[in-house]
């Protein structure tokens, strides 16, 4: 299905090849609450210019971001997904648990 990254960077979409291609959100099989969440998500990074110095604000931004990346993992069946931190730039590979 193939490997994503879930990035916020100002004025691009959250989405990357690991290759480093931007993808449109749109053109992936993804629900149309996944979508809104990015739109949101990446919105509130555009408004901040990428500066996020409330360690709160960061802590809820990078929370936001996970659960965007867990959910596309979760619709993409067969996808690779991660997640890049938008400070550290640490990225983190999405491993879904199995269901108990």
């Amino acid at each position: 299905m193939g490997e994503y990254v879930v990035r916020a960077e100002v004025g691009a979409f959250p989405v990357w090849t690991v290759g480093g291609d931007n993808v449109v959100p749109d053109s992936l099989p993804l629900s149309q609450r996944v979508l809104t969440a990015m739109q949101d998500w990446t919105s509130f990074f555009d408004d901040v210019g990428g500066a996020i110095s409330d360690p709160e604000v960061l802590d809820e931004f990078v929370s936001q971001g996970f659960k965007i990346a867990h959910a596309m993992r979760r619709e993409l069946k067969g996808a690779t997904v991660h997640l890049d931190h938008p400070v550290t730039a640490e990225r983190t590979e999405i491993v879904l648990r199995a269901p108990k």
